[in-house]
């Protein structure tokens, strides 16, 4: 099975001069405000409802099954935000194991039936 999504930074000018005057990089701004978007881009929220919608389609459909998932950094970050919290350094954090994703990355998700079991990094 093999679904497309189009992600949208938006107007990749105004993205950067909306870095100069963020302490973080753009991605982690909008960790920490879930509606912070650049024009005509998509916020953390709307990336989230729209790969949300397309995990859970894939878990339902493949329960049982070892599947794989590619995609960018941000997405993967803004997913994993359905089980992570970010800590004082705005970092993921799972079950009190810090999340780095490098670029590449492999993140290892198990589930029981719909539950989250164990997030894993592998490096």
């Amino acid at each position: 099975m093999k679904i497309l999504m189009k992600e949208n930074y938006g107007n990749l000018k105004t993205l950067e001069k909306m870095g100069i005057n963020k302490k973080n990089d753009f991605t982690t701004e909008q960790l920490l405000d879930e509606n912070l978007k650049n024009n005509g881009g998509e916020s953390r929220k709307e990336v989230s409802t729209r790969v949300n919608s397309s995990f859970n389609n894939i878990i339902s459909k493949n329960l049982g099954k070892k599947i794989a998932i590619v995609s960018h950094g941000a997405t993967l970050k803004f997913l994993l935000m359905n089980w992570c919290k970010l800590n004082v350094n705005n970092e993921l954090e799972y079950n009190k194991n810090i999340i780095r994703l490098n670029s590449p990355g492999v993140i290892k998700l198990i589930f029981s039936d719909d539950k989250i079991k164990e997030i894993e990094q592998i490096v």
